[in-house]
């Protein structure tokens, strides 16, 4: 009788776990991550939060597929086969394996002004290069064309670490319109070189935004 009268009353209230506003005060969430960022405003709070998806989309001219649950994953046309002359096998951009990132953006107030905001990726191999060539692309709703993003981006030099883009401008509409599920695409054109493959992190470790606002 009790079960039948609960699922009968009023739906149960679901509350969106929210990060602090600054109001005068002065925090930071980036841990190890403070080492590599450069904040763009003195008494700023910093917050740094993971995907709520993140997957390797794999293109190939046969079978194409999504997968979850990889540690790391290979940027680049890694998956082709070697039988064509050229890499063109009508995907989009020429390229084999994708980056998708999803991100909740109401978990930050909307009373916030934001200041700065950074996609951090880690790159384990070919830091240099990924910097320079990936292709960073992002859209505010599902459905939406994408849009090139983070011509601006600080690379850890040829030595693995986090390489930093910026998406201040798609971050602070994310944050005011309420978005729940942000997508981010990275990519690197196709090359037959094994020069111009990359290896990045996917749960080990994780993608993350840092988030400075006042």
């Amino acid at each position: 009788m009790s079960l039948a009268m609960a699922a009968c009353g009023p739906p149960s209230v679901y509350k969106q776990p929210v990060f602090p506003v600054c109001e005068g005060r002065v925090f930071s969430s980036l841990g190890p991550l403070s080492a590599i960022y450069s904040p763009a405003t003195v008494g700023s709070c910093k917050q740094v939060f993971t995907a709520r998806d993140v997957a390797a989309w794999v293109e190939s001219p046969i079978n194409s597929h999504r997968l979850r649950g990889l540690q790391t994953l290979v940027l680049g046309c890694a998956n082709l086969t070697s039988s064509a002359e050229s890499c063109e096998y009508g995907g989009p951009e020429g390229h084999a394996a994708t980056l998708d990132l999803a991100f909740d953006f109401t978990h930050f107030s909307d009373r916030i002004r934001v200041r700065k905001a950074v996609l951090a990726v880690y790159a384990q191999t070919n830091a240099s290069f990924l910097t320079e060539a990936v292709q960073l692309r992002g859209r505010l709703l599902p459905g939406d064309p994408y849009q090139s993003l983070a011509q601006n981006r600080v690379s850890p030099g040829v030595s693995p670490g986090w390489i930093q883009f910026d998406i201040t401008d798609l971050a602070a509409r994310a944050i005011v319109d309420r978005r729940t599920s942000v997508n981010f695409e990275l990519a690197l054109p196709c090359s037959r070189d094994e020069n111009n493959l990359s290896v990045v992190g996917v749960l080990k470790p994780e993608p993350v935004i840092i988030v400075e606002y006042l």
